[in-house]
């Protein structure tokens, strides 16, 4: 039960840091308002009323993209640790 516990503070310090583009330049350069309910693009000058809910639904591959590799790496860490930590156990065996 310890383990599981530690295994979600874990998730909880990981982030996705993913990079957002103008559909209509396809630079990222935005000014917005502090809560982010407006944004405009710095180069076209295209006004995002939804704000970032907007621009995240024109970006969704590279949200998706985002999330499925951070995923996979806590996944791919999970597995190590459970490795390590039934390492001497003969009982156990893992397979990559």
């Amino acid at each position: 039960m310890l383990f599981f516990f530690d295994f979600k503070l874990f998730i909880m310090d990981n982030k996705i840091t993913v990079t957002v583009f103008c559909p209509t330049c396809g630079l990222s350069d935005f000014n917005h308002k502090e809560d982010e309910t407006y944004i405009q693009c710095n180069n076209c000058k295209r006004e995002y009323l939804g704000g970032i809910d907007e621009l995240l639904e024109y970006n969704q591959q590279q949200v998706d993209d985002g999330t499925a590799a951070l995923g996979q790496k806590l996944l791919d860490d999970f597995g190590k640790t459970l490795e390590s930590k039934f390492r001497n156990n003969k009982n156990f065996k893992f397979k990559r």
